[in-house]
């Protein structure tokens, strides 16, 4: 019990920090040189492109595990590097503007209800590309407090497995005030590249980046989906952070001398795709519609 409201207090100041760097890096002047509509075109446009259909985006990769764990290790290690990379790939297609930000829904021909978010957020004047990583990292591995945090939700993680601390297998049972359950199974793909390391053939001169990937597992044997008594919910995310050049101004020290200081700004660009399926048991309409109406709400938590 102790541990998790140390966990809690945790996840409560990384968010906290988070949310702070991304209000202080909004000033009037850039408040200004944004376009709403541009960028709102710019959105549609990848999302018609990207997500129209979830099974032919490029940020989708079936996946099925079995009831093996040796199996499931290696099936989801075999796909880790071709999600990092069409994460990096589709994130240079996400508006370079500053801060842009957009949503979209539709509902599907079965009654799915499907939200498009994309944004990116510059974070100006934090140490390094590491600290930003380390606060997502976290905020990521915690992610049935963050539920239960920003939703209100009793959430269970029920089943967490670690490959290598490269690859995080999560299921989570989220149950709202009144007393539905959503099920999600996710798996989280993320690697922190240092300066020079040519892990996804992007040439060695490349400045450090991080790069996370979520996606939901299709089928699990060991899982499975129970949708005569849960809804499910799909995710389908990238997150790319990389640095900008970092300015080097004088400042005075102690002494009374000149120093150095280095100003570093990271640039975080997220795409997410978040499918709510229309529930296979009776729901009232009251019901429906406040889950509908809070899907967007899941974009806030991952």
């Amino acid at each position: 019990q102790e541990e998790t409201e140390q966990l809690r207090e945790e996840v409560k100041r990384l968010t906290s920090e988070l949310q702070e760097l991304q209000v202080r890096s909004l000033s009037p002047e850039d408040t200004a040189l944004l376009d709403p509509q541009l960028a709102v075109a710019n959105a549609q446009s990848m999302l018609v492109e990207c997500f129209g259909d979830q099974a032919s985006h490029p940020l989708y990769t079936k996946i099925c595990l079995t009831k093996d764990w040796d199996e499931r290790r290696k099936t989801l290690m075999a796909v880790r590097q071709e999600k990092l990379r069409s994460a990096y790939d589709s994130s240079c297609r996400v508006a370079s503007a500053r801060h842009t930000q957009s949503d979209e829904r539709f509902v599907t021909s079965d009654g799915d209800l499907c939200c498009i978010r994309y944004e990116t957020v510059e974070f100006p004047g934090v140490k390094s590309l590491q600290q930003v990583w380390d606060a997502l990292m976290f905020y990521v591995t915690n992610l049935e407090i963050s539920i239960s945090e920003r939703l209100g939700h009793i959430t269970v993680q029920d089943d967490y497995d670690c490959v290598d601390d490269k690859i995080y297998n999560t299921r989570v049972l989220s149950t709202n005030d009144r007393g539905l359950t959503i099920e999600g199974n996710v798996v989280t793909f993320s690697h922190l590249f240092r300066k020079g390391e040519d892990g996804l053939g992007l040439g060695g001169a490349i400045e450090e980046y991080g790069v996370l990937v979520v996606q939901s597992v299709d089928e699990d044997e060991m899982y499975p989906y129970v949708p005569s008594e849960r809804i499910r919910r799909d995710t389908a995310g990238a997150i790319v952070l990389t640095v900008n050049e970092p300015k080097t101004r004088k400042s005075k020290n102690r002494a009374g001398g000149e120093a150095d200081d280095v100003d570093v700004v990271v640039t975080m660009r997220r795409a997410a795709f978040f499918k709510l399926f229309y529930p296979q048991f009776p729901v009232d309409e009251a019901a429906l519609q406040e889950l509908q109406g809070g899907i967007a709400r899941w974009g806030d938590v991952r």
